[in-house]
């Protein structure tokens, strides 16, 4: 073997070993002269690339990598299909990053969102909260107040506070379980109960068809024992401690009714606060009631500690005939104002004195001193109720009044009961989500293929003569073969075979023509120098698709050997792009074995447990078998690296092996010609892994020649 040859070989094979034991995210600049170049498909990492740059992912491009040189096509197929598995590892980093990225913008929006409501309310608190500190300080001066007065008329003998508001809401949304009358119709079905326009019944009832029309109320009839509900919604200025009342429904049932009929009229105002106007038709008549609240998330409120303001509660003794308005039955704590006429007595408050209405029937003032809007002695004919529960309930009465108001709210008639205000809560602050920390690169990934080159030589009938004796003057064919251009190869612009014939090999120059006719054929007849140029035709159909093989035909030489005793040994070379050149062995060539790699139970060394399932906890003995068939004598150099998911056993190693590091070496200075070098080591499956491929090589050093056994 030639020096030049000798040097190539060694070479190919140093960069052989290279692949084996790559450097982590090395880039190599590509180099035209090791073969074709391959670049795979990379669309789709492109497309993921730049759909996590719109994401906001910083997605920088590194040094295109260089994945090594395949000896041929089959090599070149498994390379291609490792650039399309990282292809698709570095799509799946990014677009997991695409998606971590994605995820914290979602939350990011959302973040400031709720930063912009955050800061709106914080601004809206420190108002409401200086509103707070400034109520408080009025708060507390009432109650200092209330201490000065409490002994006088008007004032509640004991101090308390008022948590709930509920006086004005123009604006609720009212609806009524049980029937709803127009004008006409309600003041008709009054007739038909027996009251003529002249009545006084018809009278007063007909004041009360006024207000429904001038202030707002539903027109009903409340029928003896059958409960009518209406439903007010969307209140706006009602709270209980601060909070929020959204709703709150009345249930009213005639319990009551001395009249000889089967129901009364009355109008339910569309302001919850004003509440009911009704007619005893001149006879005794109670009607028990029923008041829930509900927040804005409807869940019952706990009225416990809110005031209830019962007032205007009317009496006076006419000729005899009592006519007075009550309460009675109140499911919470009467509280008396001092100086009022009106007293509870075995769960009924009602006037003390036969009347509050007129001096010269005993009472302190004339009634429209107390009974009319805003006036500052309407603590007379009033009481406090205190409620306790989530449900008030109370029963309004009256005694041969004929038209009478009952008003249920916070409006309490007494002095000095002051509304405790509700300290604002303050927002609290949105967490602002954390920017992923994203390390996320890409790069393409280009490999070459060393075109491999053949060089057969056979007699007139196509028989195969390498290495064997022809006759003077038979024919000598030779056909210069090399593999298929490899699937995504680089655009081929150039192809020329060129072989030197051996001298006393007598060309027939038009045969060979004849046998290459997708090349051009040249021929130097003083430097022997043969030269085939591939025709632009086959150049084209070589690069028609780039996503397929492409095959390459044969120039075929054809001639006679023409001197006896002559050894006739010849190669060629072939040169792609200009830059890239091969060159074939002699027709004669030599094939040294490759060493084997075997994995066996430390147990059982006879049976190969090559691609078989192992345990946790089990012992393998890894065997590297390697034979001298160099025809002298070798120093011979073993390495092996533990395979991952392992751990090495202790002193396992034979025939001088050493461990260090991860990796056991042995070395023999001397293996003779057809020898055998056997060496083995023990490993440890370790506990911990499940489901994963224990992979495993080793490389062989043979004097200058350098080797890869199979993976196991």
């Amino acid at each position: 073997m030639k020096k030049r040859e000798i040097i190539k070989k060694i070479v190919s094979m140093l960069m052989i070993f290279a692949l084996v034991v790559p450097i982590a995210s090395q880039a190599y600049a590509a180099d035209p002269t090791r073969g074709v170049e391959v670049n795979a498909d990379h669309s789709e990492l492109d497309k993921a690339v730049q759909e996590a740059k719109a994401s906001g992912v910083d997605v920088p491009q590194e040094q295109t990598q260089d994945k090594g040189t395949a000896s041929s096509n089959s090599e070149a197929d498994a390379k291609l299909a490792e650039v399309k598995a990282d292809y698709e590892n570095q799509i799946q980093k990014i677009k997991a990053a695409k998606l971590d990225m994605d995820n914290y913008n979602a939350k990011k929006k959302e973040y400031d969102k709720l930063k912009k409501k955050y800061d709106e309310d914080l601004a809206k608190y420190k108002i409401a909260k200086e509103k707070y500190d400034k109520e408080l300080e009025a708060y507390k001066k009432a109650l200092e107040d209330w201490k000065n007065h409490k002994n006088e008329d008007g004032y509640l003998s004991e101090p308390i506070d008022q948590p709930l508001v509920f006086k004005n809401e123009p604006n609720a949304y009212s609806s009524v379980s049980g029937k709803v009358y127009q004008s006409s119709e309600w003041l008709r079905e009054l007739k038909y109960l027996g009251y003529s326009e002249d009545s006084e019944i018809y009278k007063a009832v007909k004041r009360h068809d006024g207000y429904a029309t001038d202030e707002g109320a539903w027109r009903v009839y409340l029928e003896n024992d059958k409960p009518l509900k209406i439903t007010y919604s969307h209140l706006k200025n009602s709270t209980y401690n601060g909070k929020r009342i959204f709703k709150v429904e009345f249930k009213f049932t005639l319990k009551k009714n001395t009249s000889g009929k089967k129901r009364i009229p009355a109008i339910l105002y569309y302001e919850p606060t004003k509440t009911i106007n009704y007619s005893d038709l001149d006879a005794n008549v109670e009607i028990d009631m029923e008041a829930t609240f509900y927040d804005e998330d409807g869940k019952k409120i706990d009225m416990t500690g809110s005031l209830i303001s019962f007032a205007s509660l009317n009496r006076d003794l006419d000729k005899g005939v009592d006519r007075s308005e009550y309460v009675r039955n109140f499911n919470g704590k009467y509280l008396k104002i001092n100086g009022s006429s009106i007293e509870a007595h075995n769960g009924k408050a009602i006037s003390s004195i036969p009347s509050n209405e007129h001096k010269s029937h005993g009472s302190r003032f004339e009634v429209g001193e107390w009974d009319k809007h805003n006036s500052p002695k309407s603590w007379y004919g009033a009481i406090v109720g205190k409620a306790e529960g989530e449900t008030v309930r109370v029963t309004f009465g009256a005694n041969n009044r004929k038209a009478i108001w009952f008003a249920f709210n916070s409006d309490i008639k007494s002095y000095g009961v002051p509304i405790k205000p509700t300290e604002p809560e303050k927002p609290t602050p949105p967490k602002e989500p954390q920017k992923p920390e994203i390390n996320v690169s890409y790069h393409y990934d280009i490999f070459y293929v060393k075109s491999q080159v053949e060089k057969k030589v056979t007699n007139a009938n196509n028989q195969d003569i390498n290495n064997k004796v022809v006759d003077t003057g038979s024919v000598v064919n030779f056909e210069l073969k090399t593999s298929d251009f490899p699937k995504h190869h680089e655009k081929i612009e150039s192809l020329v075979f060129t072989d030197t014939l051996p001298e006393g090999y007598q060309l027939d120059l038009e045969g060979t023509k004849a046998n290459s006719p997708d090349y051009d054929v040249e021929y130097n007849e003083g430097t022997r120098l043969l030269k085939f140029t591939a025709k632009t035709s086959l150049l084209d159909e070589i690069n028609r698709d780039l996503t397929k093989d492409a095959k390459v035909p044969s120039p075929k030489i054809t001639g006679k050997v023409t001197k006896e005793g002559t050894k006739y040994e010849n190669k060629f070379k072939i040169s792609i792009n200009n830059n890239y050149d091969v060159e074939s062995d002699p027709v004669r060539v030599f094939t040294p074995k490759k060493p084997i790699k075997d994995v066996f139970d430390s147990q059982d060394t006879q049976v190969s447990i090559d691609k078989q399932t192992v345990k946790a906890g089990q012992e393998l003995l890894y065997k590297v078998t390697y034979k001298n068939t160099t025809g002298k004598e070798q120093k011979v150099v073993i390495k092996d690296k533990i395979p991952e998911y392992t751990t090495y056993v202790e002193n396992s190693a034979d025939n001088g092996g050493v461990y260090d590091n991860g990796t056991i070496t042995w070395t023999k200075e001397k293996v003779a010609a057809d020898e055998t070098f056997e060496v083995t080591f023990k490993v440890k499956v370790k506990d911990d892994v499940n489901g994963e491929t224990i992979k495993n090589k080793a490389n062989v050093l043979e004097g200058n020649n350098k080797y890869e056994t199979n993976e196991t």
